[in-house]
């Protein structure tokens, strides 16, 4: 329906952007991927999967054309909704999910929340014979988006992350110690997927 939208950041967080175009303001569902490549942005032209089903209508913003096909070829494996494809993009960026598909590293999808032995068994085979439409538009599989705020700023963009992914504060915070004790100068992208392995 939509290729894609261009705009003015109104609003931004871990899991979501209001994107205002010709006076309407757009929310559109984001990964931490795609977050993180927003920092210190004003103006952005995001990559769009509007999403329907029965009474969900809602638009997903993606920073480049891989991620987006990324997450369409997983929205379309049973099991995996677009919420659950979002937490997989938040975790993994799609170079790393070429990288874990040839490699048939079950352990790489089993490390996101919500997904079991038998769903990241799925993955593996029914992505197996579609992984050359990310290949096609992948640039760089190693990129991620450096974040460029301070340490305590980074902690905090990653804890509303987590609580609004539905985490128990006490289990965050423990996860954030943990992250703290090992290093300090990580973007908020990576501390992100690194509470996420620690929690699953």
């Amino acid at each position: 329906m939509y290729e894609y939208i261009t705009g003015r950041i109104i609003e931004k967080d871990p899991t979501h952007v209001i994107l205002e175009n010709n006076g309407i303001g757009y929310i559109i569902h984001i990964s931490v991927h795609t977050y993180s490549a927003l920092q210190n942005k004003e103006d952005i032209k995001l990559y769009t999967h509007y999403y329907i089903r029965e009474d969900t209508r809602a638009m997903y913003g993606f920073i480049t054309e891989e991620e987006r096909t990324t997450f369409e070829l997983f929205i379309n494996i049973s099991g995996i909704g677009p919420n659950t494809a979002r937490l997989i993009l938040s975790s993994m960026t799609p170079g790393q999910v070429v990288q874990a598909v040839e490699s048939e590293d079950v352990h790489a999808f089993k490390s996101v929340k919500g997904i079991g032995t038998k769903t990241a068994e799925r993955v593996l085979i029914d992505l197996r014979d579609k992984i050359s439409r990310i290949h096609t538009k992948l640039a760089n599989p190693s990129t991620v988006s450096p974040a460029t705020t301070a340490e305590q700023n980074n902690i905090n963009e990653v804890r509303q992350a987590l609580l609004t992914l539905g985490f128990p504060p006490a289990k965050i915070q423990h996860a954030l110690m943990k992250i703290k004790e090992e290093q300090s100068d990580d973007t908020v992208e990576i501390m992100i997927k690194q509470a996420l392995k620690l929690m699953s």
